[in-house]
């Protein structure tokens, strides 16, 4: 479950199905199913012990340990199945035809997906419709292989060393006629590898390649893939092996990528630089595209798969903001959208206009507010706790996410909700988020602190002032939450200077540790076994280091038992919170708005793609 991105400024890599090299290691500006892949066979052991039916139930509980899934209150109009059939809501006999125009709040700076620089959610969602995905889940806590590349779920056939076989399906292609294969595995693990010797200077979206010892075909036809000695990952069935196909590599001007790294390196840059116009291992081809702009798809005549598009075309538009979406939606101009935040008063429009259907619900988005460590002041995890004890979360999440979703429900657990049998109160007894003022200026006092009238002093006299960041633009609920914590903090006699962080610039500003206090929200999936390593490891981007984490990272990094990953990861985040590293506050809403004559879209907290996990599925009513 990598931090994958935050949900109000879509710039920062996406984990989805496989591990991301932690951002302190990307460079300071890197360029959020139902049907959507019917269910083929769960992965599965070859020689090994355990059952299929052992193995598809913890996959089941990786989801529901992780996401939603339960019902409640849902604010909208014409999603209200969703309450109770949430893998099939929306859904209804799709035309022949038509074009579906979509609006995405995310523009991205990249088109390829093997390196940093494409591995923000934008690029994620605009290759969607396209990108060779293993799998995905639901809504229902089911896992999904892609039936148009794989004929099975992946199999395990070694735990010492980890080996996984990937079982292609007959006709899978690269929508041109060239088979999916094992060069495409191969150039993969090159572009992931982390090694110069292979891929010169090359700075990958996944150190997928880095594990791996051999990738090689099997006597059945199967891909192979042997990882090094000592190498374990309880995801293992969920690595990304593939991203982009080997041929079109070399077709573009790099036939020596096996054995050059800087032509290796020269075709990431291509498939970076350039839209993937010749290429397709999804339901649509793209046919046309201008990067930050718009890509315009048509169905690819040569997927096999289940999703089976029954339009013209589909075109993914960039429109800034959900206050344009709204007007281009009530115009006719586009047909839906799926913003990452949005002003609550865009309901009440909505709600007012004929022939729109729209929802809101927690999806898979959390707010946290976190310190920074290496700042002189929060240092100090006295000043951190006063400052978390200070912060009234309750009130926070009901003021702000209140607005628009009335149930909001303030977090006890970073990692798994309450369903959840991985759930532990996390929170406790221990004031975090309380807003108990009394017992903020106890633990100060403690420590030494002092007051000069309503100025708060260290116990070296200094006045304690703080910068707190975190994106305004185009976000109803963060200034509400800026302000709460500005009137906390100022009765705890800390001054509070505000820095609103540009739109585009979080992972920026992450990176530099340009902040002291900073708020947004990362969009999970239900993968959370390499946690600890990413949120709280090191080189995270708070500044905690903490030998016994670093132990359970290392620890997760050898172990394939699911329930000792949620464990450890339960001891790790305790951890970070038992020191005051960040204070979670709530799942935030998540809005989805369409034209009453689209059909079989629906959000879907369990992936980072949301809407888009069955994009193939999309169409317009029969009869409309």
């Amino acid at each position: 479950m990598y931090p994958s991105t935050p949900i109000d400024l879509i710039d920062f890599p996406v984990r989805e199905g496989y591990r991301l090299v932690r951002a302190h290691q990307a460079p300071p500006k890197p360029l959020r199913k139902a049907r959507a892949m019917p269910e083929t066979k769960a992965p599965h052991h070859g020689a090994l012990t355990k059952t299929l039916v052992a193995i598809a139930a913890a996959l089941t509980l990786a989801v529901t340990a992780c996401g939603g899934g339960e019902e409640g209150t849902e604010t909208g109009v014409g999603f209200e199945d969703c309450q109770t059939e949430p893998t099939t809501c929306n859904s209804g006999p799709r035309k022949d035809g038509g074009d579906l125009v979509w609006a995405v709040d995310g523009r991205w700076e990249a088109w390829g997906q093997a390196d940093i620089y494409g591995s923000s959610l934008a690029t994620s969602i605009i290759n969607q419709p396209l990108r060779p995905s293993v799998f995905t889940f639901d809504q229902a806590g089911e896992i999904h292989y892609n039936d148009g590349i794989y004929a099975e779920g992946p199999e395990l056939l070694s735990e010492a060393p980890l080996t996984v076989a990937y079982h292609l399906k007959d006709g899978a292609t690269w929508g041109e006629g060239t088979p999916i294969g094992i060069d495409d595995f191969l150039w993969q693990q090159r572009a992931t590898s982390t090694d110069d010797a292979q891929c010169a200077a090359c700075v990958p979206a996944t150190d997928w390649g880095s594990n791996v010892a051999s990738i090689e075909t099997a006597e059945d036809g199967a891909i192979v893939v042997t990882y090094e000695d000592g190498y374990l990952d309880a995801e293992w069935y969920a690595a990304g092996v593939i991203t982009h196909p080997a041929h079109i590599a070399e077709a573009r001007g790099y036939p020596n990528w096996r054995t050059d790294p800087e032509e290796m390196a020269a075709s990431v840059r291509d498939f970076s630089e350039n839209p993937p116009l010749d290429y397709s291992a999804g339901p649509f081809r793209m046919v046309e595209g201008v990067l930050g702009d718009y890509a315009k798809y048509v169905p690819n005549e040569e997927w096999t798969g289940s999703q089976q598009s029954t339009l013209d075309s589909l075109t993914l538009k960039y429109i800034e903001g959900a206050d344009a979406m709204v007007t281009e939606l009530r115009q006719g101009t586009v047909d839906g959208a799926a913003p990452s935040s949005f002003d609550p008063e865009v309901l009440d429009l909505l709600a007012g206009e004929e022939g729109l259907k729209f929802t809101v619900a927690p999806q898979s988005g959390w707010s946290h507010i976190d310190a920074n460590l290496d700042n002189p002041f929060l240092s100090d995890e006295a000043l951190r706790r006063a400052v978390f004890t200070a912060l009234d979360a309750d009130e926070i999440n009901q003021r702000a996410y209140g607005t628009a979703y009335e149930d909001v429900e303030t977090m006890r657990n970073v990692l798994f909700r309450p369903d959840s049998e991985y759930f532990t109160d996390q929170i406790g007894d221990s004031g975090l988020g309380s807003g108990d003022l009394d017992a903020a200026r106890a633990l100060l006092e403690e420590a030494g602190y002092t007051w000069d009238g309503d100025q708060l002093l260290t116990p070296e006299g200094e006045a304690v002032s703080l910068r707190y960041r975190t994106g305004i633009e185009g976000n109803a609920f963060t200034p509400i939450i800026q302000d709460l914590v500005i009137t906390y903090l100022g009765e705890l006699g800390i001054e509070v200077n505000t820095d609103p962080i540009p739109a585009g610039e979080l992972n920026t500003v992450l990176e530099e540790k340009d902040w002291d206090l900073i708020q947004f929200s990362w969009i999970e999936t239900p993968l959370f076994a390499s946690s600890a390593a990413d949120y709280w490891g090191e080189g995270n981007h708070t500044g905690f280091q903490n030998d016994e984490v670093d132990a359970i990272a290392a620890e997760l990094a050898t172990t394939l038992d699911r329930d000792r990953a949620a464990e450890l990861n339960n001891q790790a985040a305790q951890i970070s919170l038992d020191e005051a590293v960040q204070l979670p506050l709530a799942w935030t809403p998540a809005l989805v708005m369409v034209d009453e004559d689209v059909v079989n879209v629906r959000d879907n907290w369990a992936t980072t793609m949301r809407v888009f996990s069955n994009v193939g599925e999309w169409g317009f009513l029969e009869g409309s």
